[in-house]
């Protein structure tokens, strides 16, 4: 497993300005996760730093992603079932933002 993902990742930034430094870790930090999420398909280690609601929203975003690239990979992406995903994928990242603060480092 990734050493990076052995570093908490904290959600708590409201109110500070955002470095490009900051930002860069914690994408790589969210990817590292969701890549080993997805490739394992269990549950992984994580340390979150965060109130219990930038907690929550984080960890269904996470979900929501991973539930959009399995839609994704297994319908294609034109079908339904992948649109509904990335749909509520859009919801999750837009309610994670506004919770934290900060953007979701990926682009659906």
């Amino acid at each position: 497993m990734n050493d990076i993902v052995n570093e908490p990742i904290n959600l708590n930034n409201l109110g500070k300005p955002l470095t490009e430094k900051v930002y860069t870790q914690f994408a790589n930090q969210v990817r590292s996760a969701l890549l080993d999420l997805w490739a394992m398909g269990f549950d992984i280690p994580l340390k979150v730093r965060g109130t219990s609601s930038q907690i929550d929203s984080f960890m269904k975003t996470l979900g929501s992603e991973k539930r959009y690239m399995d839609s994704y990979m297994k319908h294609g992406l034109n079908d339904p079932k992948t649109m509904d995903s990335k749909y509520t994928l859009g919801r999750a990242v837009e309610r994670f933002e506004k919770e934290t603060g900060l953007r979701w480092p990926f682009k659906n």
